[in-house]
């Protein structure tokens, strides 16, 4: 027999009936549709609760690690869970280099990996990891090939619900040459009523940098030949480059399309 989950006796009865039903039915649509007693606003303070006690350290199994597991057989995702509103700034960037995103707090860290990805402006070809409370989660590199080392965790079986709480940071390091490190603040938590439906960059400043420029400090570097047109080696960054490269350039819109091509 599969041993039961663990959910502290903390919860409010109707709050753990939700939860004993969301492992059975695996579902918030089932539950609504087998239970007509269960209303959204039910699902809700089922999702706080829930959340509140991740948040203070407690151990318990949100609805959204179990939408995680389940969506990796299934294709699906289920909406319970809210979202979270995260701040991704490249570390050491001045003006700061940053976004701001809305994500489901089922979401898992691979996923939130892609997220950033297209957030920032990257390629996606080079090895992360993410530090997260003196763990470290990684996944496939750009090849699609997982090694994972030792002590490392598997970003694909961690959702972030899992993981983070308001107010918490963490960092994500992209490209272990270059050590573009990324700082993740995690905001506030918005409830399930509340969250949008999708995927979304709300905010951010200055264009990402250049995959392979050297890190920061190279890519201040480069930026620094290309505005002196007497710079010996102007024309070569230029044409690597591109003469009308506009550092502080950003384009919400364009963000949230590349952010729409991400299937959960």
């Amino acid at each position: 027999m599969a041993k039961k989950p663990y959910f502290p006796n903390k919860l409010s009865p109707r709050s753990q009936l939700i939860l004993d039903l969301f492992e059975k039915l695996g579902s918030i649509d089932a539950i609504l549709a087998a239970h007509p007693d269960i209303t959204e606003a039910d699902i809700d303070t089922c999702d706080r609760e829930a959340m509140a006690m991740l948040q203070a350290g407690v151990p318990t199994i949100l609805p959204g690690r179990a939408a995680t597991s389940r969506r990796k057989k299934s294709g699906g995702r289920s909406s319970v869970g809210g979202a979270y509103q995260l701040k991704i700034t490249l570390r050491g960037s001045k003006p700061s280099i940053w976004r701001r995103v809305v994500v489901p707090a089922d979401i898992t860290l691979d996923d939130l990996h892609s997220v950033i990805q297209r957030a920032m402006g990257w390629n996606n070809s080079h090895l992360h990891a993410f530090e997260i409370d003196g763990t470290t989660y990684s996944g496939a590199g750009p090849d699609g090939y997982l090694e994972l080392d030792m002590n490392d965790q598997d970003e694909s079986d961690v959702s972030l619900g899992a993981v983070a709480r308001e107010k918490m940071k963490f960092s994500y390091i992209y490209d272990f040459g270059d050590d573009w490190i990324h700082i993740i603040t995690v905001e506030k938590f918005i409830p399930r009523e509340a969250a949008p439906k999708t995927i979304i960059c709300t905010g951010g400043k200055m264009c990402c940098p250049m995959e392979d420029s050297g890190g920061l400090w190279g890519y201040y570097e480069k930026l620094g030949i290309l505005a002196d047109k007497n710079h010996p080696e102007y024309e070569e960054i230029a044409e690597w480059i591109d003469k009308d490269f506009d550092p502080e350039a950003f384009d919400v819109n364009a963000v949230n399309k590349r952010l729409k091509a991400i299937i959960l």
